[in-house]
């Protein structure tokens, strides 16, 4: 298992944290860190393209107090599919940890 993307993505704005490469498929696990002082709210998408479809967020607009934490595992992606996350504050960082193979 390794780490597969980091993010810090500016408030309210879209961020790639991790694609599956041509030709693998993987088992993802992200977490949502709110480094701040105030409650932020996150988005969580699988999707194929840079910006999901509102069907493709597994996580929206959930809040996240101060120093707390969101975490989602066993996310089983295929080849070209996407983790894009977004955050109300930019004090949330993403981070993806798991496991390629090839498809």
């Amino acid at each position: 298992m390794s780490i597969l993307g980091t993010a810090l993505p500016a408030a309210n704005t879209l961020a790639t944290l991790y694609e599956v490469p041509t030709g693998r498929r993987a088992v993802v696990n992200v977490a949502a860190c709110n480094k701040g002082t105030a409650a932020a709210k996150v988005r969580v998408a699988l999707t194929a393209l840079a910006t999901p479809a509102e069907s493709e967020f597994i996580e929206f607009d959930v809040s996240l107090a101060a120093t707390e934490v969101l975490e989602r595992t066993a996310l089983s992606l295929a080849a070209g599919q996407k983790i894009v996350v977004q955050a109300s504050a930019a004090t949330v960082s993403f981070n993806a940890w798991g496991i390629e193979e090839v498809a």
